[in-house]
C-alpha cells in the first residue's frame, strides 16, 4: 500500500503514528500518572495502564476528532467542484436517457435509464426490508437522498480530476454527521438508531466509491473506444461479486481472531439475552463445574468432543466497568462470566485457551462508531475530540495535509510503518528509474 500511495502519503501517515505512540501516548501517561481517579471515558486510572490502554481509552478520540474535522475540511474544499458536479450531473440526466437508442454511437450508447431506475427501487427496498440490512422505508430514502447526492459528486470530481481527489472520507463522515443529528433531532437516539446511522454511512459510502471507480473505468473505457453499457454490465458482475465474497472473508476473518476472555462484573445485568448460546471448550475452563448447573446448557451425550455452552447476554452501555459488547453468562444467575472480544477492532488478544492473535483494527468504521455514538448518546469525550480536531486545524493552516496524518494516528504505528517502508521503496526506485 505504502509503495502504491507513494512516500509522501506514507510519510504522513507514519507522521500521525509517531505523533499518536511517541507524544500523545507518553504526554497522557506522564501527566496522569499521579491520578487516583480515573477520567472519562476510561473506567481504571491511567496510572494502571498500559500504552495500548492509554491509546484505546484516549487517542481513538483524539484521532476521531482530527479524522473528522480533517474529512470536513476536505470537504469544504471540494464545495465549490461539487457545486458544478451537481449542476452538470442534472443537466446530464438528460442526455443520459437519450443515449441509448440505435443511432447513438457505440462509445456513446449507456444501460437504458429504465433499466438504472428499476435497479435503483430494487435496490432501496432490498436496503430498506431485507436483513441484515433492513434499514426500514425512512432509512432507505435518506441513504438513497444522500447516495444520490454524492454519486453524483464523486463521479464528476474522478472524472475531472482523479480519484486521488475524491474526498469519499469527507463525504461518509458528512452523512454520518448529518443522519445523527436529524435522529437526534427527532429524538431517535435508541440503540437501534446509532445502528441505522452507521449503516445509512456505509450504503452513502460504498455508493460513492463504487462512483468514483465506475468514473475512472469509463474514462479509461473512452481512451480506448470501449462501449460503456458493456462496461457498466461487468461493473455491475463486478461489485456484486467482490461485496458478496468481501462480506464472507470479513465475517471469517472475524471469528477467526475473536478471543473469549474471563471477566466479571458483579452487579451489572446485560439488556438482552441472545437466542443462540455460545460454546467453550470444558478442558480448558476450571470453572467448568460452576458453569454446568445441569440447566440444559452441557453439551448432549455422545458430543465430539467436551463442551460447554453458555447463554451469550449483550450491553447497550457502559455499566459498573463493563463496557458494550457481547458477554457470556452463567447459566444459573445470568452473571457475567466471560467477554467475546471481536476479531476486528478488539483488543483482547489472548483468549481463555492461551491462544494469541493478531486483532485487525478498522479505523473508519471506529471513528464513525464513535461519532454516532456520541452524538446520540451526548455523552461524547469533547475535549479529547477537539483537542484532535485543532491538531488537524493547525496542520491545515502551518500546510500540512490533515487527513493522512490523522488516519496515522488512529492507526497502529505497525501498519503506518510498514506503508511508509512502502513508500521509502518507492521513493528509491523512482530515484533508480527517473
Amino acid at each position: 500500500m505504502g509503495y502504491i500511495i507513494g512516500p509522501r502519503i506514507a510519510g504522513y501517515l507514519f507522521g500521525g503514528g509517531l505523533l499518536s505512540y511517541f507524544v500523545l501516548i507518553p504526554a497522557i501517561k506522564l501527566f496522569g500518572d499521579g491520578l487516583m481517579q480515573p477520567i472519562f471515558p476510561a473506567t481504571v486510572p491511567i496510572a494502571e495502564m498500559g500504552p495500548a490502554q492509554v491509546r484505546g481509552n484516549y487517542v481513538f478520540y483524539i484521532g476521531a476528532g482530527a479524522v473528522t474535522a480533517a474529512g470536513l475540511i476536505s470537504l469544504a474544499r471540494s464545495l465549490p467542484t461539487i457545486g458544478r458536479a451537481l449542476r452538470a450531473g442534472f443537466g446530464d440526466l438528460g442526455g443520459a436517457r437519450s443515449a441509448t437508442g440505435a443511432g447513438t454511437l457505440r462509445t456513446a450508447r449507456d444501460l437504458p435509464m429504465g433499466i438504472v431506475l428499476a435497479a435503483t427501487l430494487v435496490l432501496l427496498l432490498v436496503t430498506a426490508f431485507v436483513p441484515p440490512l433492513g434499514i426500514g422505508l425512512a432509512g432507505g430514502v435518506l441513504a438513497l437522498l444522500f447516495a444520490f447526492l454524492f454519486v453524483t459528486v464523486s463521479s464528476r470530481i474522478t472524472g475531472q480530476i482523479g480519484s486521488s481527489a475524491n474526498p469519499i472520507s469527507g463525504m461518509t463522515v458528512a452523512t454520518v454527521l448529518l443522519t445523527a443529528l436529524i435522529f437526534l433531532a427527532v429524538g431517535w437516539t435508541g440503540v437501534e438508531h446509532r445502528v441505522l446511522a452507521l449503516s445509512i454511512g456505509g450504503v452513502v459510502c460504498i455508493a460513492a466509491a463504487v462512483a468514483g471507480a465506475t468514473s475512472q473505468d469509463l474514462k479509461t473505457g473512452f481512451l480506448v473506444g470501449a462501449t460503456p453499457a458493456r462496461q457498466q454490465i461487468g461493473l455491475v458482475a463486478g461489485a456484486t461479486t467482490s461485496a458478496i465474497l468481501i462480506g464472507f472473508i470479513i465475517t471469517f476473518l472475524n471469528d477467526a481472531k475473536t478471543t473469549v476472555v474471563a471477566r466479571s462484573f458483579p452487579g451489572v445485568v446485560v439488556d438482552t439475552v441472545e437466542s443462540v448460546p455460545y460454546t467453550l471448550d470444558r478442558g480448558r475452563i476450571a470453572e467448568a463445574r460452576e458453569l454446568d448447573p445441569g440447566s440444559g446448557y452441557a453439551c448432549p451425550p455422545g458430543a465430539s468432543r467436551d463442551c460447554v455452552i453458555l447463554p451469550v447476554g449483550r450491553l447497550y452501555e457502559p455499566r459498573g466497568g463493563a463496557t458494550t459488547g457481547r458477554y457470556l453468562l452463567d447459566p444459573a444467575t445470568k452473571a457475567i462470566r466471560y467477554a467475546i472480544d471481536p476479531g476486528i477492532g478488539g483488543r483482547e488478544p489472548v483468549d481463555y485457551t492461551g491462544r494469541k492473535v493478531d486483532k485487525l483494527d478498522s479505523p473508519k468504521s471506529q471513528i464513525m462508531a464513535l461519532v454516532v455514538d456520541g452524538i446520540l448518546t451526548q455523552k461524547l469525550p469533547w475535549g479529547l475530540i477537539l483537542i484532535g480536531a485543532f491538531l488537524a486545524i493547525a496542520m491545515e493552516i502551518i500546510g500540512v495535509s490533515s487527513l493522512p496524518v490523522a488516519v496515522g494516528v488512529y492507526l497502529p504505528i505497525s501498519t503506518s510503518a510498514a506503508m511508509f517502508a512502502g513508500g521509502a521503496l518507492r521513493w528509491l526506485v523512482d530515484r533508480r528509474t527517473g
